[in-house]
């Protein structure tokens, strides 16, 4: 059953590109992290959205980074920094928690989340601060974004 249309999703990543901005637009750096494939599909499209929001918007540094372990130990200095780590969909938060924990140890200035689609219940106890759709659902069921044609995407519920 899909939840959201390929409109539907441009729009809902519009709001959050705004929220973002009004969050951040006083500061020079953001890093925009990206978990797995399809949280990086959202990063690039958030970027794109920032950087065309408002010219103050300009001056923010959009750092594009896959999020696992290795790769944050090795690539990104978040020292002093903005971090915001973005998904397709938040579920239990077990991902988000340990990256949380691993993003920690670096010291950034600030650590925030955007989900497209967040699920009500999760067993972890993570903050979702900029979210596109919140959906509740069975345990049973499972919230998929399906980017693969990007200019069809779509949010399902199965």
């Amino acid at each position: 059953m899909d939840v959201l249309n390929h409109k539907q999703i441009e729009l809902k990543i519009q709001r959050m590109a705004c929220e973002i901005a009004e969050c951040y637009v006083n500061q020079d750096e953001l890093i925009l992290c990206g978990l797995n494939e399809r949280g990086m599909a959202l990063v690039k499209m958030l970027g794109i959205e920032l950087k065309e929001l408002a010219p103050s918007l300009n001056q923010i540094k959009v750092q594009v980074m896959a999020a696992d372990s290795l790769e944050w130990k090795n690539k990104i200095d978040c020292k002093d920094k903005h971090v915001l780590l973005v998904d397709d969909v938040i579920n239990s938060g077990r991902t988000l928690m340990q990256l949380l924990a691993e993003v920690f140890e670096h010291k950034p200035r600030s650590i925030r989340t955007a989900f497209l689609a967040k699920r009500e219940h999760r067993m972890y106890p993570v903050k979702a601060d900029f979210v596109g759709l919140s959906i509740a659902t069975t345990l049973k069921e499972h919230v998929y974004f399906d980017n693969e044609n990007v200019k069809n995407m779509r949010v399902y519920l199965k």
